[in-house]
């Protein structure tokens, strides 16, 4: 019993493993890619329709999972040419290498980098700028408050100038009248005349002398 489990068990391989080996059609010599590139072949499509040839990198990326990667007709690095039918089924790994996408991985990282540098360039000029307007207008400010008392100094010191002149060259301005009686002197003292002595006093009566 056991021997027939094995042999039910070794036929049942042998029927899966030959429909996949015939799947697998071998790539004609027209149809390979260039050395150096690689093209994507599908099993069960004509060769006239076939993906166009492209860089390795590409055709390992955009593989479907019904497709194989076919590489460029050169040697291998064993000396067996490539399109010995070995070579021409190919080994495609289950996932791509690490290689494929360290390359996108770093452009982005770096476009990355070099954007958030111009964006602190570009932060720090403005703040540049910025620093450079408001020094300008305190400088701005200063300057008019220094005009400005000047402005005021020298017209302070004209209107002084003014007055001062104004001062020296207006006429003197009239002496107050004084009083009459302080411009009048006094006049000389009369000479006296003695006077005769006058006769004694006579009353006279109204009476009649008889």
């Amino acid at each position: 019993m056991k021997h027939l489990a094995v042999l039910f068990a070794g036929l049942a391989i042998s029927a899966i493993a030959l429909p996949a080996q015939n799947s697998t059609s071998p790539v004609p010599d027209s149809h390979r890619p260039p050395p150096g590139m690689c093209r994507i072949w599908i099993d069960g499509v004509p060769p006239t329709h076939q993906p166009a040839p492209t860089d390795c990198a590409t055709a390992i990326r955009k593989r479907p999972l019904n497709a194989r990667v076919v590489f460029g007709s050169e040697t291998s690095s064993e000396g067996t040419p490539a399109n010995a039918p070995g070579n021409q089924r190919g080994f495609v790994p289950a996932q791509p290498p690490a290689s494929t996408f360290a390359q996108p991985q770093q452009q982005q990282q770096q476009q990355q980098q070099q954007q958030q540098q111009q964006q602190q360039q570009q932060q720090q000029q403005q703040q540049q700028q910025q620093q450079q307007q408001q020094q300008q207008q305190q400088h701005d400010a200063v300057e008019r408050q220094r005009i400005e008392a000047q402005r005021v100094e020298l017209q302070r010191t004209r209107d002084e100038q003014e007055k001062r002149a104004a001062h020296h060259d207006a006429p003197p301005p009239p002496a107050p009248p004084q009083h009459q009686s302080r411009e009048r002197t006094a006049p000389p003292p009369r000479p006296r005349t003695e006077q005769a002595p006058r006769p004694p006093h006579q009353s006279f009566s109204p009476r009649r002398q008889r």
